[in-house]
């Protein structure tokens, strides 16, 4: 299949671009004007033959004409993501308004299957003692998690009205990235081990390999099975753990610091609070403590049953990282 691909360079989207080449598609691959292609080609080898560059921006409909026109599927993992809210107005912009555009027009024009990144964030917190494909979105606590959760709503009215629309929900996504790509979670880690302090406080996060959650794209790349929805939520991990990981990885001390999980939201509403008023991203958000603290665990098992698949060890994925 030809699949227009959004998002294609990003940390995510770069691993999901190779797996797709992979299984043989050709990726017509969405670059913004300041980006470049070419850790994605280099990547990929002989298999960069089959990519196609279409330069634009994901917000501007002529673009997104071009970037459809002749394809047969979308993958669209194009968004803004970030700890703190400077960026909101481009959020919704990039992450709902474009989103809503862009499944909208793939499904006027027949595409199949339309692939939406969403987001964990998009249904956390979650009335449900365990996040599954089918729990409510939420209000979000993040301009992330907000613009995240109202374009799921989108893409779920689409699934309603028979549009073949496969949401995935990628939890705290983990590994190497293609060259200098990184991940938010990479990135929080990174300002942690550079502070030298370690909170120590009961809790833990979902994670998955990038990797994995290229292979759950590339297997859902299938026409004809209609609206479908799949976690990927990986393990969870207990944070001291976690910690534990980043010492033996990286070969630092850490200073452990015994937190209450209330100081340790407390600590996310400051860190938002800088992050709004300052030109430095502090790494930790309100929404980063409330996922630590409530450790809410996830239900992968339609993932992995329908689509065949079985997690890499997050923890390894993590360590890789810092190594």
């Amino acid at each position: 299949m030809k699949i227009a691909v959004t998002g294609g360079t990003g940390y995510v989207g770069a691993h999901t671009t190779l797996a797709l080449l992979a299984d043989g598609h050709t990726v017509r691959l969405l670059v913004l004007p300041h980006e470049s292609p070419d850790e994605v080609t280099l990547s990929a080898g002989a298999a960069s033959a089959r990519i196609e560059v279409v330069v634009g921006d994901v917000r501007d409909p002529v673009t997104v004409e071009r970037l459809l026109d002749g394809c047969d599927a979308l993958m669209h993992g194009a968004g803004v993501v970030g700890t703190d809210d400077k960026r909101e107005q481009l959020m919704w912009e990039v992450n709902t308004q474009a989103t809503a555009a862009i499944l909208i027009r793939a499904a006027f024009l027949g595409l199949d299957p339309i692939v939406h990144v969403a987001s964990f964030s998009a249904l956390f917190p979650s009335p449900d003692p365990v996040i599954g494909p089918d729990s409510p979105t939420a209000a979000g606590r993040s301009a992330y998690g907000r613009t995240k959760a109202a374009a799921v709503r989108v893409a779920r009215a689409l699934q309603d009205a028979g549009a073949p629309v496969v949401i995935t929900y990628p939890t705290s996504v983990v590994g190497r990235g293609l060259g200098s790509a990184t991940g938010v979670t990479e990135r929080g880690w990174h300002a942690l081990l550079s502070s030298g302090v370690a909170p120590r406080f009961t809790g833990g996060m979902q994670m998955i390999d990038v990797r994995d959650v290229a292979d759950v794209h590339a297997a859902v790349m299938r026409p004809g099975r209609g609206p479908r929805r799949y976690v990927c939520g990986g393990e969870l991990i207990e944070f001291n753990h976690l910690i534990d990981i980043l010492e033996h990885s990286s070969r630092r001390r850490l200073r452990r610091v015994p937190l209450s999980g209330g100081v340790v939201r407390f600590l996310g509403r400051l860190a938002d609070a800088v992050g709004k008023h300052t030109a430095v991203s502090p790494g930790f958000s309100y929404e980063a403590a409330w996922l630590l603290t409530s450790a809410t665990p996830t239900d992968d098992f339609r993932t992995r049953a329908e689509l065949g698949l079985d997690w890499r060890p997050a923890r390894d994925a993590l360590a890789s990282t810092f190594a």
